[in-house]
């Protein structure tokens, strides 16, 4: 993970309804600035959106010396289009806002209860995402909250027994 640093900012974006995940106090101490955005219950997915574009555009423009290097957007399970659409232009936003020449973390959440669909949305953007930033210094990760972290195995050991899979000619 980063190092920290005081000269560092983090960014928090929380969809209407997202908890606010155990985990994140490890990026703020790794960026301990923070700008946290949260939308209003009764908020449009457009206000909210130009909100958070005018919030992150604000933040990468400071000429405090601070620089964007943590990005979290913590998403609800609600896989909609529109939906889709905001976290693709705030990811955007946020890994401009930190740019790519630097060590940097876009986290992209979701709760613990998350739908199939809204898991998979996360994954397919981070996957855009990270093939965007080829080369780059960022890392995109997903993580749940109240999700154990780690390698899950998803093909059973074999025993000796069972045929392979493959035969040898």
């Amino acid at each position: 993970m980063l190092e920290n640093s005081d000269d560092l900012m983090s960014i928090v974006v929380l969809e209407a309804g997202a908890v606010w995940p155990p985990w994140l106090p490890e990026y703020q101490r790794l960026a301990p600035n923070a700008v946290v955005i949260a939308q209003a219950g009764a908020e449009s997915l457009t206000s909210f959106q130009t909100r958070v574009l005018s919030r992150v555009a604000e933040a990468a423009a400071s000429d405090t010396g601070v620089r964007v290097r943590v990005g979290v957007i913590v998403s609800v399970d609600s896989p909609g289009e529109d939906r889709v659409m905001l976290r693709q232009k705030v990811a955007r936003a946020l890994l401009k806002a930190m740019g790519t020449e630097h060590e940097a973390e876009l986290v992209l959440a979701g709760g613990s209860e998350e739908l199939a669909a809204s898991r998979h949305q996360l994954f397919e953007l981070a996957g855009t995402l990270c093939e965007e930033l080829a080369g780059a210094l960022v890392n995109v990760r997903v993580r749940f909250s109240n999700s154990k972290s780690g390698i899950m195995r998803t093909v059973s050991p074999s025993t000796p027994d069972m045929e392979p899979l493959v035969s040898k000619a």
